[in-house]
């Protein structure tokens, strides 16, 4: 700084006088960029910052007072912006007709994090700007996370559980189907870059996913598996309270031969047809989406996790015939049939 501070106060006066005109002409030039595009406010404020941190220790008073001016209105510009993204969003949940596909606002954000990210590449983390982004990134995907959870729960898709007679509750199978679509996007489309707040949204929309691909799973199976899933978590529920396996092997509807009857009517050809009839079920319910390649890659996942909870289903009869049957039921799942109906 001026040693001689009434001298550079002199300076600086004279610096106002001389230059008058050149916040104006600068608040100008960053408004004619920011019609162009919004986002460029962000470009501008990373620049604006460099400069800010090249004088700080300068003798330059009048620059570095003017460039904070317009820093303090460019940021507050930007937090204008953000607050209209976030109306936006809101809004949605108003407007929007049905709920089906992946949400507008959870399409746009990967590409407008990316875009935000590439005009401050490089800006240091401890920068006020890289705070400030970060904080807005917040703002935003709570208020995105909060809609989609509204709208799963107040718009009635159309025509995607189907079937008048099917005791499901469409209303909660549409509403995990949206919340899986809409998790998967999210988690496939955002490269967090390291960031701690994206890496916390992440991870909570990898949660949302997987509990809502559970209860998911726990819905369709009622179609294939339902009489067996029925009898299967009525004897693991009276094994978790405690009964003995010999009492409920000496229930009439639980004893050797009932279990048996059971077991025994889900036969290949049974197993197979039940398999791809789910297999349609998953193409209707994800596989229509507005990015063929995302749809198609999901639709995989989710065979693959359907592939599993029957992998799951094998091995709980299993316990169940050696822990509760001493291992003296006559029964094969038909394990090769499964994995030939899943290709």
């Amino acid at each position: 700084m001026e040693p001689d501070r009434e001298l550079a106060r002199r300076v600086t006066r004279s610096m106002e006088t001389i230059f008058a005109f050149l916040e104006a002409e600068l608040r100008r030039l960053m408004e004619w960029a920011i019609a162009q595009d919004p986002l460029q406010g962000v470009g501008v404020l990373a620049t604006l910052e460099r400069k800010l941190s090249e004088m700080g220790q300068s003798n330059q008073d009048f620059l570095n007072a003017l460039l904070q001016k317009l820093h303090v209105s460019l940021e507050g510009q930007f937090r204008k912006f953000v607050d209209e993204q976030i109306r936006a969003i809101e809004d949605t949940k108003v407007k929007i007709k049905k709920r089906k596909g992946v949400i507008s606002f959870i399409r746009i954000f990967p590409a407008f994090m990316t875009a935000v990210e590439n005009m401050i590449a490089g800006v240091d983390h401890n920068q006020i700007l890289r705070r400030t982004i970060d904080r807005e990134y917040d703002r935003i995907l709570k208020t995105m996370f909060e809609s989609l959870m509204v709208i799963a729960r107040e718009h009635p898709a159309v025509g995607i559980a189907g079937g008048t007679a099917d005791p499901e509750d469409k209303e909660a199978l549409n509403f995990h189907i949206l919340l899986i679509e809409n998790m998967n996007h999210f988690l496939e489309e955002t490269d967090t870059r390291g960031l701690d707040v994206l890496e916390g949204w992440k991870t909570q929309a990898n949660t949302e996913y997987h509990e809502h691909m559970a209860l998911y799973l726990n819905t369709v199976m009622r179609r294939p598996l339902g009489r067996l899933l029925e009898q299967i978590e009525n004897i693991e529920a009276q094994l978790q309270t405690g009964k003995s396996a010999m009492a409920i092997a000496r229930q009439p509807s639980n004893n050797k031969a009932a279990f048996n009857k059971v077991l025994g009517s889900y036969d290949s050809k049974e197993v197979r047809k039940g398999i791809e009839t789910l297999r349609k079920r998953v193409e209707k319910h994800f596989g229509d989406a507005d990015d063929p390649t995302l749809s198609r890659g999901l639709v995989i996942r989710v065979l693959k996790e359907c592939e599993e909870f029957y992998v799951g289903v094998e091995n709980r009869i299993g316990r169940i015939i050696t822990d509760v049957y001493s291992g003296e039921v006559i029964f094969e799942w038909p394990r090769a049939d499964v994995k030939a109906a899943f290709r």
